[in-house]
């Protein structure tokens, strides 16, 4: 277990979200003496975890100015996910960046959650390692470089004691719902019982990593020596999407006759294969002295447990 955010305030701005929740978390059995989720909106926090809303984006917070002034530790997990639109992405990514780095002072860490999808396309075979080009094809890949590049460049400017993650494809307990595997569990949950699922997939090979170790990386570099530096967080190894989407399938109990597959390249890809994502992780072994734990088979299986309906029914996975 990582011991080194013992005694330490720790504020986490999006700390309800689904990687929010699980950093709160992993901060609590680091020993940090106190943990705040920052949130607009009521949610779910981790027990022990406190509490506090307001709205990062809505100017002058006497309060929220003090709690980040006092606290050791800033993440930002908070942002836009891939249904949102370009306007809530611009806010979110960048704006939201913007008010925190004027926010926090330049003795406290801030931990800034980036995404592979600042990279844009990685070539086949290939990982990227952290000085790879810069080239996003999406409003959700170039906001969020943007906001990297505000926190960089305060660290830079000694404005910011900062490191960022740039974080691959995220599964486990409560991984967002807009993501692939997130829309997969949905369809599944709400199959009638016997009906076979119609799915397309890409063939996409992607670098997946379970939510639970990247809350363990972001743990790490709250007091690691390592401000200025972009640090990428995934599994270093690349899974076909449909292997994935089969093995959540099979992990879920649905018999495989039941979700009929049919594998398709977006349109633009080139060749008509699907897009290539696998990150270098050298630096997080070296600089964090961390490296992923969670198996993917292990991780999808409880993804999909921890969609499961309160009353834990599962209807869709009756093969009658």
């Amino acid at each position: 277990m990582n011991r080194g955010a013992h005694g330490l305030s720790a504020v986490v701005v999006g700390g309800t979200g689904s990687l929010g929740r699980h950093i709160c978390a992993a901060l609590l059995r680091a020993g940090a003496s106190q943990v705040t989720a920052v949130a607009r909106h009521q949610g779910q926090v981790a027990p022990g975890v406190r509490l506090f809303r307001a709205d990062v984006l809505a100017g002058s917070d006497r309060a929220l100015d003090h709690l980040t002034a006092h606290s050791d530790i800033v993440v930002n997990a908070a942002g836009a996910g891939w249904r949102g639109t370009p306007e809530q992405m611009v806010r979110a990514h960048t704006v939201l960046v913007e008010r925190l780095l004027r926010l926090v002072p330049p003795h406290t860490r801030l931990v800034h959650l980036g995404s592979v999808h600042e990279y844009g396309a990685i070539s086949p075979r290939d990982a990227a390692d952290e000085h790879h080009p810069e080239r996003p094809s999406t409003p959700y890949g170039r906001t969020k470089l943007t906001g990297t590049r505000a926190v960089l460049a305060s660290a830079a400017e000694g404005r910011a004691d900062a490191v960022v993650l740039r974080i691959t494809n995220v599964c486990g307990p409560d991984a967002p719902a807009a993501s692939f595997l997130g829309s997969l569990i949905e369809q599944l949950r709400r199959l009638p019982p016997g009906r076979p699922l119609d799915l397309t997939v890409t063939p996409d090979m992607r670098d997946f990593i379970d939510i639970r170790d990247v809350a363990d990386a972001v743990v790490r570099a709250a007091t690691a020596p390592v401000a200025g530096l972009v640090i990428n967080v995934g599994r270093g190894e690349v899974h076909a999407v449909p292997a994935v989407a089969e093995m959540l399938t099979v992990a879920a109990g649905f018999p495989r006759r039941r979700v009929r597959m049919q594998v398709a390249a977006m349109p633009g890809s080139p060749g008509g294969n699907g897009a290539w994502t696998k990150v270098d992780v050298r630096r997080a072994r070296a600089l964090l002295g961390w490296s992923h734990t969670v198996c993917l088979q292990d991780s999808l299986r409880d993804q999909w447990t921890a969609a499961a309906p309160p009353d834990g029914g599962r209807p869709g996975a009756r093969t009658h």
